[in-house]
């Protein structure tokens, strides 16, 4: 672990806050699957990002104005059980040597330990409503007492999530790098499993293998293997049907990397060779993709990027015949093509300021996925968007050799001082390298 860089991010999040504030920022906490088990525990981001400390049950204090108290950590005192089973540690010299604390106290110890640091009324950064156990802490300690002062509660996560927004190159290098070069080994071997007659789940089962080979700590969410008329559904995560040859499977998967996310996307022909319909839809998403990288550089915005790609979905489906209004292209497209990447997949910071769209600046870490689906229902949903019937007619007669393809192409870039990076350019997604991957 990289203390140095945890205490970094610190200091900066501290001089972005009232001098005479008090951070109170709590982790997450184990959660039951069922009985006695519980989900596997993967901390919040938000803390992780600030402290490095994975363990559930923590709270982070962080005062500006003391060196005495200016990071503490209160961890939870683990049993005799969590010791033996789990491997727990109760040693806060190790704990507090280790991740830079000022001071570590046992969670038990907070309520007495915080109404020393806070003596008077002061501001108090705290992200009130994300974990009910310790708000109703805050309400009793602070909310309650602002009859003798006032005591103006904050939400620090703004703050922090404008921080998360740009990747330096540390950020780089701690994981995020590494996290899309997994996932981009795992969808190269997912691409070359595919064939006719196999299920979808022997794919994700091939994907993630790899990530776990290539030392992923986790999934940074379910794996997609969509294939046939699974491919128009956006989110699907059963990966339980058999691939036939003549389909396209969609395959949107990411690798976590010490908390870092990876999402990629590639869409690929079951029996290893696109046809004629597959390939017609199949390059006009590869050149949505590829007018959207090339317009995302500083000063930019998501909401130009988008027009831009829109306008090239908007005139290929023209073409094509599926659509006939130029606006009904969005139920081809149906989701956003864009998203800050990070430590979550759908990273935070925003995408507006102000009401105005936020300008792209280096260091901002994306993804560019464009799609177009082509769903059994696309008919029904044109009709109810009151397309006139003679147009429907028309559109009906062309639509039939595209039915049950969707096609996603998902990249991640990394915005530069001229332009941008492409993280995942070793991943293959031209037709030709595609489907020469499928024979060998």
């Amino acid at each position: 672990m990289n203390s140095r860089l945890f205490a970094r991010r610190r200091e900066t999040f501290l001089q972005l806050i009232d001098p005479d504030g008090v951070v109170i920022l709590p982790g997450n906490q184990l959660v039951a699957r069922n009985l006695d088990t519980p989900y596997p525990f993967r901390q919040y981001s938000d803390f992780y990002y600030l402290t490095g400390y994975e363990e559930p049950g923590a709270i982070a204090v962080m005062v500006p104005g003391s060196q005495r108290y200016r990071f503490v950590l209160f961890v939870h005192r683990p049993t005799e059980r969590e010791i033996l089973y789990d491997g727990r540690t109760s040693d806060r010299q190790f704990i507090q040597q280790h991740y830079g604390a000022s001071r570590v106290y046992f969670t038990e110890q907070f309520e007495a330990v915080i109404q020393r640091i806070v003596r008077r009324d002061r501001p108090i950064y705290y992200p009130y409503g994300w974990q009910p156990q310790w708000d109703a802490v805050i309400q009793k300690l602070f909310l309650s007492r602002r009859s003798g002062g006032l005591w103006p509660l904050i939400d620090p996560l703004p703050i922090i999530h404008r921080m998360r927004r740009i990747k330096h190159g540390t950020d780089l290098q701690a994981g995020l790098l590494q996290a899309v070069a997994i996932t981009s080994e795992g969808l190269q071997a997912g691409i070359r499993s595919v064939q006719p007659g196999r299920w979808e789940y022997q794919v994700q089962a091939t994907i993630e293998a790899t990530f776990l080979n290539q030392g992923a700590q986790r999934l940074a969410f379910q794996s997609i293997i969509a294939s046939g008329p699974n491919s128009g559904i956006l989110h699907y995560v059963r990966n339980n049907r058999q691939m036939q040859a003549g389909e396209v499977v969609l395959m949107d998967c990411g690798a976590e990397y010490q908390y870092y996310c990876g999402d990629l996307t590639r869409t690929v022909p079951v029996n290893g060779t696109f046809s004629r319909a597959q390939r017609e839809i199949y390059t006009l998403v590869l050149h949505a993709l590829k007018t959207g990288i090339t317009a995302c550089r500083p000063g930019t915005t998501r909401k130009e990027v988008t027009r831009q790609m829109d306008a090239v979905l908007q005139e290929g489906l023209q073409r094509l015949g599926l659509i006939e209004r130029p606006g009904d292209f969005k139920h081809y497209t149906i989701h956003g093509y864009i998203h800050w990447l990070g430590m979550d997949v759908h990273d935070v910071g925003g995408y507006t300021h102000e009401g105005e769209d936020i300008p792209f600046e280096p260091g901002m870490v994306m993804t560019v996925e464009p799609g177009i689906y082509i769903r059994e229902d696309v008919l029904s949903r044109l009709q109810k968007a009151r397309v006139p019937q003679d147009q429907l007619e028309r559109i009906a007669k062309k639509i039939q050799k595209y039915l049950n393809i969707g096609i996603r192409i998902e990249d991640n870039i990394v915005i530069t001082e001229k332009g941008n990076q492409v993280l995942s350019a070793n991943l293959p997604r031209e037709i030709e390298d595609i489907e020469a991957i499928m024979k060998r």
